[in-house]
């Protein structure tokens, strides 16, 4: 599991092997975890989008590359 990217509260991971449709984990410190999906940014599991405001607009920002990293580790 590459963690792409580092933030206070959390960091954004990427599985290898892992279902589609391509997203990302952002995992908190204290265990609580979501999904985010690059085609629309729709945040699944256990925190809200208000919580992670950062990592979502860090996401969009990046989402090209995310999509590269994706497609790299989901053949």
């Amino acid at each position: 599991m590459p963690t792409i990217q580092f933030f206070y509260k959390s960091r954004v991971v990427m599985y290898a092997g892992d279902h589609p449709p391509p997203h990302t984990h952002v995992m908190m410190r204290d265990g609580r975890e979501c999904l985010v999906y690059l085609d629309d940014l729709v945040v699944t599991g256990r925190v809200s989008a208000r919580e992670i405001q950062n990592e979502l607009q860090w996401i969009s920002l990046h989402r090209r590359q995310l999509y590269e990293t994706w497609r790299r580790l989901n053949p």
